[in-house]
């Protein structure tokens, strides 16, 4: 009967040592995945950030042309209205590099989260599945051999 409760032992040994195993199996492939996400948003920020220095010389460009045209002698007005044209288009522009990159990393972490909640609960339910073949194993074999291996009523072994 010894023999029994060691090989049930060491089964629901071999069952945890399977569950943690699983677990660390994906966790692993869940960082690796969140290592290609992180990995794809920084490809993504760096072309924003190219967009970004493009908008900029644009940005120098033009301020580069009001000065030409103060020089030149045009009126204020036209320099006003140039200037005020290359600052909103310089908003806008920085505008849509902010939400193109914030709406990246938010659609990237919320994939990242679904996918760490699907994994989760599938690791949860097979150490559930463990645990009540464990249960229903240590139960049986122990209605069999007397007490020993039984929970009391305070959740405690019986030896």
């Amino acid at each position: 009967m010894a023999e029994w409760s060691a090989l049930a032992a060491a089964a629901g040994i071999l069952l945890i040592a399977a569950a943690i195993i699983g677990i660390m199996l994906s966790v692993r492939r869940t960082l690796l995945r969140t290592e290609a996400v992180l990995g794809k948003l920084g490809r993504e920020c760096s072309q924003l950030s190219m967009e970004a220095r493009r908008v900029m010389d644009r940005a120098s460009v033009c301020l580069d042309s009001i000065q030409r045209q103060l020089e030149a002698g045009e009126s204020i007005a036209a320099s006003i209205s140039e200037a005020a044209s290359a600052v909103a288009n310089t908003a806008s522009a920085v505008h849509s590099v902010s939400k193109r990159a914030s709406m990246a990393a938010v659609e990237h972490m919320e994939r990242a989260r679904l996918e760490n909640e699907r994994r989760i609960g599938e690791v949860f339910r097979w150490l559930d599945a463990g645990m009540t073949l464990w249960y229903t194993w240590n139960r049986r074999t122990s209605k069999s051999g007397g007490r020993a291996g039984q929970l009391d009523d305070e959740g405690e072994m019986d030896e």
